[in-house]
């Protein structure tokens, strides 16, 4: 599926360009409506739909639809259709390997564009949203989107289940182990409790990579280096979890159900996943949260999309929607996000706001995402990635299944991945 999609948004280019000197001019008389699509589902979409319906309220020029579009997946699939048949929406979550795609098609407007402009953010203001996000959201010199709903891969676990059994959250890979271990439970020569799930996906073989100290790509990013020697040691530490230590079981799907069940007593996730995971364990134990396990270096994957303003929308809509999201990432819209979703804040002033502070002094166990935001580290934005995460999953399938050595896999992606780099222009 990543295959032909990445097949799709190369064609789209040209018909984009044809397309944009054909939009219309505003209807006149009436109030701009303008369209955000988005992929924001369950106990994640009334968030998004109250911030919206409050700068309906307090904008009565503007009227902002937020359409729930489906998972990610699908978001991309309509988004791809959209573009090439000239309807895309006014605004649109994207993720960064899609902004490099848009951006080639001609399909969005560089966001740098408004924030330079009369209605724009001061120094002081750009400044504000975290140096990390700034960089994820700028190619080539330009900033194109803005941060949205960000997040930050952590370790969720059974607090009480950790105090009956007296067990340490895990600091170091070792420590990992040694917890799973002992709160792995059988009972009549099976299992019925695990220490850990391990989803085969490339995230969370990505995040233990870098807690080696292992990168993406080599410098000039036109080869990859995850099949190095950290690649290797951390799928090898995943297949080991599940096929040596046997502290751990593959599950493709997301592990809430079964956590909140008391199948399992941690998994790796988004600090957003706290929602999923709360409601699943529906107040039977106290959720944790922490830091990644790591081997020689701290960090974890700053994931999550942005937002971009569409090309085919008329100057109002594109002054209207740069307005909704100004709204939704200012200091006061990106804190009330954060505590609704615990999606992580995309500026400095929320992590120092009243509110913030209030609710971390009652939940300080949410602050294991904040502290991790100082070694945070990003996939590449390149539209290619999009498909490499899928050749670097298939990888991971194989040897947390004991199908392939982590080398051979490895090995086997990257010659893939290479491949496909190669034809980057």
């Amino acid at each position: 599926m990543a295959n032909r999609r990445g097949m799709v948004w190369r064609v789209l280019a040209a018909a984009a360009v044809l397309l944009a000197g054909l939009v219309g001019p505003a209807a006149s008389g009436g109030p701009v409506t303008i369209t955000f699509w988005h992929g924001m589902s369950g106990v994640l979409q009334p968030a998004v739909n109250e911030l919206t319906e409050d700068f309906n309220k307090l904008n009565p020029g503007i009227v902002v639809q937020a359409l729930y579009q489906g998972n990610y997946g699908v978001l991309n699939q309509k988004l791809i259709a959209s573009v090439a048949a000239g309807n895309p929406p006014t605004i649109s979550q994207v993720f960064p390997t899609w902004t490099d795609q848009l951006i080639r098609a001609h399909a969005i407007v560089p966001m740098e564009r408004f924030i330079k402009g009369p209605d724009g953010l001061t120094d002081e203001q750009l400044a504000d949203i975290l140096p990390i996000l700034r960089q994820a959201n700028t190619f080539g010199s330009v900033m194109w989107t803005m941060p949205f709903n960000k997040s930050l891969y952590l370790l969720f676990y059974n607090v009480d289940l950790f105090k009956e059994l007296n067990v340490k959250v895990p600091q170091t890979w070792d420590e990992f182990v040694a917890a799973a271990r002992a709160l792995t439970k059988e009972e009549g020569g099976r299992v019925v409790r695990y220490g850990f799930v391990v989803r085969p996906v490339t995230d969370y073989f990505t995040t233990m990579m870098l807690a080696d100290g292992g990168a993406f790509t080599k410098p000039g990013g036109r080869e990859v280096a995850f099949n190095g020697p950290a690649g290797v040691e951390a799928l090898q530490w995943l297949a080991d979890l599940v096929n040596k230590h046997k502290v751990a079981y593959v599950k493709p799907g997301f592990a809430d159900d079964d956590f909140g069940a008391g199948k399992v007593a941690m998994y790796f996730a988004t600090n957003p996943g706290l929602a999923f995971a709360k409601a699943a364990v529906g107040g039977k134990f106290t959720v944790g949260l922490a830091p990644l396990p790591y081997k020689t270096t701290r960090s974890t994957l700053l994931s999550g999309t942005d937002v971009a303003i569409m090309a085919r929308a008329t100057p109002e809509q594109q002054a209207a929607a740069w307005k909704y999201i100004r709204f939704i990432t200012g200091t006061t819209g990106t804190t009330r996000w954060s505590l609704k979703t615990f999606y992580m804040p995309v500026r400095r002033s929320a992590l120092d706001s009243t509110l913030m502070r209030v609710y971390l002094r009652d939940n300080p166990e949410h602050k294991a995402g904040l502290d991790s935001l100082e070694f945070a580290r990003t996939e590449p934005s390149m539209a290619e990635w999009q498909e490499i995460r899928d050749i670097i999953q298939e990888a991971v399938e194989l040897a947390v299944l004991g199908k392939a050595t982590p080398q051979q896999a490895l090995d086997q992606a990257a010659a893939k991945a290479n491949r496909l780099l190669a034809q980057r222009k």
